[in-house]
């Protein structure tokens, strides 16, 4: 592997239904080494490729993937046009998501390449397997190739991309400026990195850690996202039309690392920037619906409701309509309201759970009876609304998700999603199941997936006390359930949107024997494990009852290189932690941005 030291040698080397696109499936592409790509520049192609690795089939079965929508690789489309945008002109992308890319594939790529060659890949925690699978194959093929990862994964644990090798550069935290100060460096022969923030190598045999990235404070700086590098296979994107408004998050939710990538402050694009990029989606590329992919679109109140106006302004509203996700306690009627207007049809709320002693633990900052009240008011303006779940939370018992499943089941929505908690690195979650010696990490992080149990027993949390297999049934029985409910079987054939904007239904899909078929091979996946889990907790529950003591045998294992306290990416981090201590102790419900604008 490449450390700084060797860069001179290189030198020398010239992660719903849809609209009306039929989705394909990714698992009819994966290694067959049949991808459409070609890649014929005979070495006077890109300097840089950005790689965005699918999620591997031991992760995520086949058969659920041909009914899943495909996620739009917004990372590494923002990378590209930060780069094109300040003098890197050759660079190109590549989703594995569409065209997974065999040994012969990969090989092709490589030579395809300008020297010096640098290949930049993208990783969640539930795809890094297969970012470091890519990476050796690289190395393999020409050592010479500089191989640089980043993503929410490599930030929160920076050290594991070396501890496994193959890696040269690891980035951390929002990529767009170390990444060109990165490539600008290697292009131009420099040998020395150690300036650049938000930068991890290895020298001497240690890892390096530069200090974290400066984040961009007014985001109209980032050129608007690079529809035109995907526009090729837009209908392979039931997601295409998605657009980010804001960066940062003031909030602490325990199960979510959004702020370990872009930090407590809230920043947004203008109004201006925002429509314009609706009039392309809309108007250039005739969608139907704009997803607005932030967190949360109601942080600033203000600016959502200017965003509102815009729309309206440009009569955007009467061409499509919007959704996006917010928090209860941001829902005011007026934020409402002006949704409304802008034809916001669907709104998401993450519920999370209907125990309130478990939103307190789990620190989001509002209370169930606010999430639930601005549920209660979107439906009764006519917005869809759809929300998730999180069973398996620490503390939880059995009792707590009856309680929710009940709850959840008088709500006025057209969706909802039951997951079991996922600790992924870089979350309070990940910390408290490290010290519970109750992390389950699986090859390298293969199981990190909400909806795990539908491929093995081993998902990567179990709260103290409770059972796996009554972990993974009642999140089972909940999910089917709901949607083989009467209403909820109504929904799949008539909702425009279902599954909590994750499966994807042609329209009239009911008379179409492809699609038919599709639904027939995930039924019998999905009944296959229910009935399976079913009966082995039957077994164990007549164990008990003989006396016999329940005990996990899947705990304690670690089968991946899990970082104890690794080091949060965002500045400040002393600060983030006396606001939550203050807010704990003044029992707030709300953080506005503003307030943590002087501390960030």
């Amino acid at each position: 592997m490449h450390t700084k030291d060797s860069i001179k040698d290189i030198n020398h080397h010239e992660e719903f239904h849809s609209l009306s696109f039929r989705p394909i499936s990714r698992s009819s592409w994966q290694g067959t080494g049949t991808a459409t790509k070609t890649f014929n520049y005979h070495g006077k192609g890109p300097h840089v490729y950005l790689l965005n690795p699918y999620i591997p089939n031991h992760s995520q079965n086949p058969k659920i993937n041909s009914i899943v929508n495909i996620t739009f690789p917004t990372s590494i489309g923002f990378v590209a046009a930060y780069l094109r945008q300040n003098g890197v002109d050759r660079v190109d992308i590549l989703d594995e998501q569409l065209y997974p890319l065999s040994d012969k594939d990969l090989e092709a790529l490589i030579k395809s390449m300008s020297r010096p060659a640098i290949i930049g890949i993208s990783s969640l925690t539930l795809n890094a397997s297969r970012a470091y699978q890519l990476a050796e194959k690289i190395k393999k093929i020409d050592p010479s190739v500089i191989t640089v990862i980043g993503g929410i994964h490599p930030t929160v644990l920076p050290k594991e991309p070396f501890d496994i090798g193959n890696i040269d550069y690891a980035i951390r935290g929002e990529g767009e400026i170390p990444m060109l100060e990165l490539v600008k460096g290697i292009l131009s022969g420099k040998t020395d990195f150690g300036d650049i923030n938000g930068l991890t190598y290895m020298e001497n045999g240690s890892v390096i850690n530069t200090p974290p990235t400066k984040l961009v404070q007014n985001l109209d700086d980032i050129p608007v996202f690079p529809y035109e590098m995907f526009e090729g296979d837009l209908h392979k994107y039931p997601g295409f039309a998605g657009v980010f408004g804001s960066r940062g998050c003031p909030y602490f939710c325990t199960f979510c690392s959004a702020r370990s990538m872009s930090g407590l402050k809230y920043r947004y694009h203008s109004v201006e920037r925002l429509t314009h990029e609706f009039k392309v989606l809309i108007r250039k590329y005739k969608q139907e619906s704009v997803f607005l992919m932030d967190d949360n679109i109601g942080v600033h109140k203000t600016h959502f409701k200017e965003t509102c106006a815009g729309i309206v302004k440009e009569g955007l509203h009467k061409e499509a309509f919007f959704h996006g996700s917010m928090r209860g306690d941001n829902a005011t009627d007026d934020i409402l309201d002006a949704a409304v207007e802008a034809n916001f049809k669907i709104l998401y709320f993450g519920l999370e759970t209907g125990v309130e002693k478990l939103m307190k633990q789990i620190d989001k900052g509002e209370s169930v009876a606010q999430v639930a009240d601005a549920i209660h008011r979107a439906s009764a303006r006519g917005i869809s609304v759809g929300t998730t779940i999180i069973y398996g939370l620490p503390n939880e018992t059995q009792k707590d998700r009856k309680d929710t499943l009940k709850f959840v089941k008088k709500l006025p929505i057209i969706s909802c999603r039951f997951n079991t908690l996922t600790p992924y690195p870089g979350t309070q979650d990940y910390v408290t199941a490290q010290s519970q010696n109750r992390l389950l990490v699986k090859g390298r992080w293969e199981n990190f997936g909400v909806q795990y149990m539908w491929e093995g027993d081993e998902i990567p949390y179990v709260p103290p006390g409770e059972s796996r297999l009554q972990l993974m049934f009642d999140t089972m029985f909940a999910n089917l359930s709901y949607y083989l409910s009467f209403s909820g079987i109504i929904k799949i054939f008539t909702a425009r949107y279902a599954g909590g904007n994750v499966i994807k239904l042609e329209r009239y899909w009911y008379i179409k024997p492809r699609e038919i078929k599709k639904f027939w091979d995930v039924g019998t996946l999905i009944s296959g494990r229910f009935i399976s889990v079913t009966a082995r907790l039957g077994v164990e529950k007549i164990k008990m009852l003989l006396g016999i003591k329940y005990e996990d045998e899947l705990l304690p294992t670690y089968e991946a290189a899990c970082e104890p306290g690794a080091v949060p990416a965002f500045d400040r981090y002393d600060k983030m932690v006396e606001i939550r201590e203050k807010r704990k102790a003044k029992r707030e419900r709300e953080v506005s941005a503003a307030e943590l604008a002087k501390y960030v």
